[in-house]
């Protein structure tokens, strides 16, 4: 155990997880650890959520088998997650921070929500996501508005859209039409997150 992440309350919290994964079967193990690498911008920063996608084949995994998985992470990790679509033996889902998700949605305008997309109101995490979920399925395609379940700043991803009559300043990652400091602040947590991830599963394998 590395008295680096001690002193990490964020990450001290996976150090008996961590534990736990040198007595899982390989399988498992891989799996977890896929998992929490590439959801480690929702574990270990403030993005509200990340979209996944998972491919089965490679795991050795069939959908449902991911989908207890996730449960089971999600319960302990205190995380939400929702499969979204599979797709040519691809499964796609989300996992996002519910709190984090209302607070988000509790700024974004109606008049974009409501008179431009026709989200149903009020608008709450849970439903949300639903909606999402049924867009994609109707249309085959995703509905750009995730970008609010996925952390990024609302005038960047209405500006995406051509919603809000914005300019694109940059790229930094994602396109950015809002302000350009708080997307790079934001982009600079989420790829530290990942980097501490790296570190903190290599530590388990030396071990």
């Amino acid at each position: 155990m590395s008295l680096a992440w001690q002193s990490n309350s964020t990450l001290a919290r996976f150090l008996p997880w961590r534990s736990e994964l040198a007595g899982m079967g390989a399988k498992a193990k891989q799996f977890e650890r896929w998992v929490f690498l590439n959801a480690s911008s929702v574990l270990l920063s403030e993005k509200t959520g990340e979209l996944l996608a998972l491919n089965l084949e490679e795991l050795e995994m069939t959908a449902s088998e991911v989908e207890t998985g996730l449960g089971r992470l999600a319960e302990n990790w205190g995380i939400h997650f929702r499969a979204l679509r599979v797709s040519n033996g691809i499964l796609k889902f989300i996992v996002y921070r519910e709190d984090r998700l209302q607070e988000v949605l509790k700024e974004t305008p109606f008049c974009v929500m409501g008179a431009q997309l026709h989200y149903q109101y009020p608008l709450q995490a849970e439903s949300f996501i639903d909606q999402l979920k049924n867009r994609w399925e109707k249309s085959g395609e995703i509905p750009h508005e995730i970008g609010i379940a996925l952390g990024y700043p609302l005038d960047d991803v209405f500006g995406f859209m051509g919603l809000l009559p914005l300019p694109c300043k940059g790229v930094c990652g994602w396109r950015v039409y809002g302000c350009m400091k708080e997307s790079q602040r934001r982009s600079c947590a989420f790829s530290s997150a990942r980097c501490q991830a790296l570190v903190f599963l290599a530590e388990e394998s030396a071990a």
